[in-house]
């Protein structure tokens, strides 16, 4: 499920997918440029943060399957090009 409206959405959305039962909900913000990523799992009805990260960090995930990112690789920028070491 992606949501892409700001505000209100934003908060009803993990509530609704908790009454369905749905089991990790991943929250990925691109706002202000500075990405962040946010996993939680649904416990006893809730969610519960279990790995998160900002951009120039590692995002790292065990469940529901292995995943690691920096979310500042989310902003689609190419890095700049390396430039060759003098001795080749």
């Amino acid at each position: 499920m992606v949501g892409v409206r700001l505000g209100q959405r934003d908060v009803r959305c993990p509530r609704e997918y908790a009454a369905v039962g749905v089991p990790y909900f991943l929250r990925v913000d691109l706002r202000n440029r500075v990405p962040t990523i946010a996993l939680y799992e649904l416990f006893e009805g809730e969610y519960r943060p279990l790995a998160a990260a900002a951009a120039g960090t590692s995002f790292v995930m065990r469940k529901p399957f292995e995943f690691t990112i920096d979310p500042a690789d989310l902003l689609g920028e190419e890095a700049p090009e390396e430039e060759p070491d003098a001795g080749e």
